[in-house]
């Protein structure tokens, strides 16, 4: 019976052990965003429909880089926490006077994520910040009502980082693309986000939910608890 019940808070022991590093593993991961926009960008990162935004930063509101002559000139760089199953988005927005573009370079748990179409969606929404006053990002739940109707299309390539008039910019990998934003002169601004989670992203595999893993494991030590039973009336 002493074997029996050791087996048992043995298996359980194990079962609560894994189930801290499983829940632990798929909690986070690290990003290094590198970017920036001619003219305006805000960053955030959240779930697929939008429901719940977390806002990373943001460039200058001003015409001119700080530092740099143009808001473009210079990236951001951005290190943050994100969980597993989140998406990277970029809101755009130019200075209602020209259509203009965004790079980016991401390091997504050690795997490196650019700025091309292939990476990126994008969706249109009404209203550009530049026209509001003082040139806020949007806010979260605006994002959000936007986000949750759908109609994503493929990002649309200007050129590759180095292209005139932004030339090359530091810091972000030469294949990074410029990516479109809203169409000249339109009162909107976009919204862009990876196509996948970042989970995906960085290649990490998926892990059941702690409740399920923790039932799949006590019965699993319940088992082997049985099997010492039996062993030790042997």
């Amino acid at each position: 019976m002493k074997l029996s019940l050791t087996g048992v808070t043995l298996g359980v022991a194990i079962a609560s052990g894994l189930v801290i590093a499983s829940s632990q593993s798929a909690e986070a991961a690290s990003v290094k965003a590198t970017v920036t926009a001619d003219n305006f960008y805000g960053l955030f990162y959240g779930n697929e429909d939008g429901s719940i935004l977390n806002f990373v930063g943001r460039n200058e509101t001003g015409g001119s880089g700080s530092p740099g002559r143009y808001n473009w000139s210079l990236p951001e760089t951005w290190d943050f926490e994100v969980n597993n199953n989140d998406y990277l988005y970029l809101v755009t927005w130019d200075d209602a006077s020209v259509a203009e573009a965004w790079i980016g370079e991401f390091e997504v748990g050690g795997e490196k994520l650019l700025s091309t179409a292939e990476d990126w969606e994008y969706i249109f929404n009404e209203d550009n910040p530049f026209t509001r006053a003082g040139n806020p990002v949007p806010e979260a739940d605006e994002l959000g009502t936007a986000i949750s109707t759908g109609g994503w299309q493929d990002g649309t390539t200007v050129g590759k980082n180095g292209i005139r008039p932004w030339n090359t910019i530091a810091g972000i990998d030469s294949d990074a693309d410029w990516l479109q934003t809203a169409e000249r002169g339109a009162d909107m601004y976009t919204i862009f986000r990876t196509k996948v989670s970042l989970a995906e992203t960085a290649g990490v595999a998926d892990v059941p939910e702690p409740a399920s893993m923790l039932g799949l494991l006590a019965v699993g030590a319940i088992a082997a608890g049985g099997a010492l039973k039996q062993k030790a009336a042997a």
